[in-house]
């Protein structure tokens, strides 16, 4: 049994923490997880601009942001993996340009968000880069195929 705490800092009736807690329960089940502890935090673009400056020296928006724990404190029962912060605005207007449904990108963040956290690097160098965004793809497929297959909205 996993932990998933989640934190909704704006209004969004297509992306409900009842989703997220989902979505996230199946992502760790695809990565062979149990017993871990992920906190998740649904924002604005405003406040991930102003986590992207003060951690990342970015002074810009961004899809999500992931900073790793990856510890087991004495006697706690969860592997605590870290925090997944997604801005929900950014997530609707990419899955515009890309032309694929909303909850389909807030799904990708998700995975991508917690890929981040197992120490998974895209931006290390090319073949990390293949390795995360190959199992990042297998895990979206299979999330976002069984869901259309069960008419799951």
């Amino acid at each position: 049994m996993n932990r998933i705490l989640i934190s909704k800092d704006i209004y969004d009736r297509h992306i409900t923490k009842k989703f997220i807690r989902e979505t996230a329960e199946k992502v760790l089940k695809e990565l062979g997880l149990d017993s871990v502890e992920l906190s998740i935090t649904l924002t604005d673009d405003e406040t991930i601009k102003e986590i992207n400056r003060q951690w990342r020296k970015k002074d810009k928006p961004t899809d999500v942001l992931s900073f790793p724990i990856d510890e087991k404190p004495p006697g706690y029962r969860y592997r605590v993996l870290g925090d997944v912060v997604i801005s929900l605005p950014y997530a609707k207007r990419q899955a515009e340009e890309i032309g694929i449904p909303y909850r389909d990108e807030v799904v990708r963040l998700l995975i991508h968000g917690i890929l981040h956290l197992l120490g998974y690097d895209h931006e290390v160098c090319p073949a990390e880069a293949k390795k995360m965004f190959s199992l990042q793809d297998r895990i979206f497929e299979k999330l976002t195929s069984s869901r259309i297959q069960h008419q799951i909205p």
